[in-house]
């Protein structure tokens, strides 16, 4: 059983990745598949083909965390699956799992608890002491980068149990012929002479979308032909940042060389992608495997910019992917990146096995398998396979 406060159609990272882990491990034949999730009116029912939706959760606060447990052992699992964090358990409700999985193991010992745990890198050494009931409970753990994983191996928990399953992307790829770069720099709207940096995601502070503003205005200034595509909607609460991008923009003479989609489909993304030559990424946090839109962008075959936050731990698969990493966001190390990834092109070869590795029918399965080593107490594999060869 799969424990989650968001699953489709809940705005959330983790949503679109439940419903895939369901699935696929329901194809497999091994287990019966249920979904605990959030009692909320965005579940979408039509969803569980070959497993078993339970929306029964009305709050995910650790003050509810007795009846959470409850409801868990009320449906017998053999084995669960606990997502942490999503977007429900936001704010102070993020020590829920950190007070359910402790409590379970007291109620119901017999339960193998399996933990996937999210972004515990990118906190302060406090921020991950709160997760250390939770982490110390479990019966093993599951991580999506390298960075995550050296944060927990640093609490000296045992790499016996500690197992990386790399997530993919839920987006399709054009192929980077001439002629689809042509079509979808129409449907944008792209000048053909220009060369594209692009963005997607949410438009919100920590991404720095100023930045590479600033840096498109610089690489203009210097005769470059630059036109920027920003493919994403303001984050909760970040409408006015998103404003102040659109007049800065202006304001640095770029009211005509950058593209705005607000809101993106996946197929404006698709086409976003095809049309450009240099993604851009910038999350204040440093960039590791588990962000979807570089994962987007390494998939369609791009050169990615983005960036490592020394303050945290460093995802070194990023860089054997390819990536052109700065330590520093600002619009001359942005800018400069970019130059270094249209000069130095990857060879195709490796773009190629990168995209074939990242590929939705190649990373999932793999996903899967690390899951199903933890669930049946096996030993973590210690390498992603791209990596390793």
């Amino acid at each position: 059983m799969i424990v989650s406060g968001s699953f489709p159609n809940i705005p959330c990272g983790v949503s679109g990745h439940v419903d895939i882990i369901a699935s696929r491990t329901a194809a497999r034949g091994d287990y019966d598949v249920h979904v605990l999730t959030s009692d909320d009116s965005d579940v979408n029912l039509d969803l569980g083909k070959n497993y078993t939706i339970h929306p029964r959760i009305k709050r995910w606060s650790w003050f509810d965390s007795y009846t959470i447990c409850k409801e868990i052992i009320r449906l017998k699992p053999d084995v669960i699956q606990i997502q942490n964090p999503t977007i429900k358990y936001y704010s102070w409700r993020t020590i829920v799992m950190c007070t359910v999985v402790p409590l379970l193991k007291f109620m119901a010992p017999d339960i193998r608890i399996v933990v996937m745990q999210h972004d515990i890198a990118v906190g302060k050494w406090l921020y991950r002491w709160r997760y250390f009931p939770m982490l110390y409970s479990a019966d093993a753990i599951l991580v999506s980068n390298a960075r995550d994983y050296q944060a927990i191996i640093d609490q000296n928990i045992s790499p016996y149990d500690v197992h990386i399953a790399p997530v993919g992307s839920h987006m399709k790829a054009h192929q980077r012929t001439p002629q689809q770069i042509r079509r979808s720099r129409q449907v944008l709207d792209i000048p053909e002479d220009s060369f594209c940096i692009s963005y997607f995601g949410y438009v919100h502070p920590g991404r720095h979308i100023h930045v590479i503003l600033e840096a498109i205005a610089k690489l203009r200034e210097k005769n470059h032909p630059a036109h920027g595509l920003i493919m994403g909607a303001a984050f909760k609460d970040q409408d006015e940042y998103y404003e102040n991008c659109k007049k800065r923009a202006v304001e640095l003479g770029l009211e005509e060389h950058v593209t705005w989609t607000g809101f993106a489909s996946p197929e404006q993304i698709t086409d976003g992608l095809a049309a450009t030559d240099v993604f851009v990424s910038l999350p204040e946090r440093g960039a590791d495997m588990r962000n979807t839109s570089i994962q987007t962008a390494l998939l369609s075959q791009l050169p990615v910019v983005t960036c490592l936050n020394t303050r945290y731990y460093r995802d070194e698969d990023l860089e054997n992917m390819g990536c052109v990493m700065i330590s520093e966001i600002n619009r001359e190390n942005v800018m400069n990146a970019i130059l270094e990834a249209l000069d130095n092109p990857l060879p195709q070869p490796f773009l190629d096995r990168r995209s074939s590795w990242l590929a939705e029918d190649n990373v999932w399965p793999r996903h899967i398998d690390a899951n199903i080593r933890a669930y049946h107490n096996q030993p973590a594999l210690k390498k992603l396979d791209f990596i390793a060869s």
